[in-house]
This record gives structure tokens, sequence and C-alpha cells, in this order.
């Protein structure tokens, strides 16, 4: 028998992973979840982690399409740093059965159990639906992220300068998950090959360091606020560097939210409010209270910071009330 290798690749199913694009990442996850080939009985149930955001001005990204499809939704615990608390996940898929499981990585870092989350939604049945609305950058290091679950959601206006601040994308690790979903703003593909995916990934890594190393000298550190993330792993390309803010919760984050914007320091707080179906989960809503996020993206370059970190101490000092250094335990640095 005579062997043959073609001079190029002609197999199109060889490490096929097709993307669909849409005005929105919610958008793409309601097509999918709109699938009935995804369900495999009428309570259509489906696992979710225990800090998820929503805000008058967009309701929530990830649960909106939940509650418009009509979904069963339950939610498992996380530990204080956002990393999925694996116990709590298997307890959770051994109550019931659940058709699909998500994953968020948390403000751009790998949830670094993805593996063994894989195991577990096997070992059920159940589709693992990876949310990079965050991670873009970190999929394109090549790590674990992005490239472990059968789908992957990724939100491209919230990484790149896209056209109108719009773009989502669901990526289909497994293909025959694609049964009837329709995308909307193809158009949009373009844009991911406009940008150096690595290049970017590399300065927002830069850049996080430079903050990181600022904020780990401050004396006010410990008492006054605490990094949520002291280290960054090669593969994570984060999407800003959250900090948690100790005291009195809500009223000194949102003071120093409102204070360094006034200095024209873009600080955003995401997750600031969970949705209500989290009140069982009052650590997490907790932990909402007090997370504001630093820049780190691609536009900043170190040499920004120290202006930045000036103005952070000057809001600092002027919070409305005294902070004692013991009123909200310190987080442990991720596993």
């Amino acid at each position: 028998m005579t062997q043959t290798i073609t001079k190029t690749a002609t197999d199109p199913a060889g490490f096929r992973t097709p993307s669909l694009f849409y005005d929105a990442a919610r958008e793409g996850m309601r097509d999918l979840l709109a699938q009935p080939q995804v369900w495999r009985g009428e309570r259509r149930g489906i696992l979710l982690p225990a800090f998820i955001g929503w805000s008058a001005n967009e309701g929530s990204g990830v649960f909106d399409p939940v509650t418009e499809l009509g979904l069963d939704p339950s939610f498992y615990d996380l530990t204080e740093d956002l990393a999925v608390d694996l116990p709590a996940l298997a307890a959770r898929l051994d109550e019931r059965r659940y058709d699909v499981v998500v994953v968020i990585h948390y403000f751009g870092r790998t949830e670094r159990a993805i593996g063994r989350i894989r195991e577990l939604t096997d070992r059920h049945g159940a589709l693992l639906l990876e949310d990079l609305a965050h991670a873009w950058f970190t999929h394109a290091l090549g790590g674990p992220a992005g490239r472990t679950g059968e789908v992957a959601l990724y939100s491209l206006h919230k990484m790149l300068p896209m056209p109108g601040a719009r773009g989502g994308m669901v990526t289909y690790r497994n293909p025959a998950r694609i049964t009837g979903q329709r995308e909307t703003a193809p158009a949009f593909a373009r844009h991911l090959l406009d940008h150096d995916a690595v290049g970017i990934a590399r300065r927002r890594q830069q850049n996080f360091r430079v903050l990181t190393a600022l904020l780990h000298g401050l004396p006010e550190r410990g008492h006054t606020f605490e990094l949520m993330w002291p280290d960054l792993h090669d593969d994570d390309a984060p999407q800003t560097l959250p900090v948690r803010i100790l005291g009195a919760g809500r009223k000194n984050r949102d003071h120093v939210y409102a204070a360094m914007n006034r200095d024209g320091f873009g600080m955003v707080s995401l997750y600031h409010t969970l949705i209500e179906h989290l009140r069982d989960h009052p650590s997490m809503a907790d932990l909402a209270r007090h997370i504001i996020n630093f820049p780190v993206h691609q536009d900043v370059t170190p040499a920004d910071y120290p202006a930045l970190v000036e103005s952070f101490r000057r809001a600092l000092g002027s919070l409305p009330e005294p902070v004692r250094a013991d009123a909200v335990p310190h987080l442990t640095a991720p596993r």
C-alpha cells in the first residue's frame, strides 16, 4: 500500500473551531441556549457561578439570556478570590441533572481548575460553557482558557475598539454543537485580524505587573485596600486589575471611584451589583461592594501609573469615615 502526504492541509475538519459573530456576546449565548439539542429534558437546568453582575443600563449579559429563555438556573459557590469552589460545584452536580455549566474567567484570569471542571461536566453529561467576556487576550496566549469547554463566549468590544462599541463571538470547540444557530454580525470577524492579539496581551501583562508593584509598596495596603490577585500567571492577560477597598464597603469603594474619575482616571467597578437571585450568597454580595478595577488596557503605558497611584492615595486619604484594618479579612493569594 502506498502512503501519500499532501503538499498542504486538505482536511476541513482538522482542528476546526468555528466562530459565530453577533452584536453582543449575550446574543450569541441566547442563540446557543435556544437550541433544543442542548437540553435533555423539559427542566432545562443551567448551573452558574454565584457572582453575576447586573446594572440598570445594561442588565446582565450572562443572566439575561437565562431569564429570557425561561431556563431553570442554580448557582455554585466561589472562593473569596473568585475561583471555582470545586467541592461545591461537584456537590451541585450530584444533586440533580444540569445540561449546561457556565464558568467565568473573571477579569481575564484563567480559572485554574478548568480541566478538572471539564472532567466533572463530562461525567455528568453537561455542556461546559466558558465565559471569556474579559479574556480574549488570555485565550490568545495559548493557555487552557477557551480551549477546555465545548463552547466559549467572547465580548470583543470590551477588549478592542470595535465599531459602535459592539461585538460578540461564540467559538465552538465542539462543532457538533452548531445545530441551527445564526450569527447576526459576521463583518466583525475582520476586526480581530486588524490587531496584534499577543502584543496586546503582553502590554496588558506589563501594565498589570507595573501597577501591582506600585500598589504593593503603598503603606495603605492592608489597611485601606488589598490586592485581590498579587500575582499574574504567564498565560493570563488581565482585563483590569481588581483591588478590594476595605472598611465600610460600597460607600468607601464608590468614594474612591468618584474621586479618581474626577481626576481623569478611568476606574470601573465591575460586578458592583449582583443579580437578585444571589441573595443567598452574602459573601459574594459583600465582595461585590468592595471591588474596584484599575485600567491595564493596551492604550495605557507604564509611565502613566505613578500619577494614577497618587490619585488613588488621595482618594483613600479622603475616605468619608475611618477604615479599620480588621474590618474585612485579607484575601488569600491565587492558587
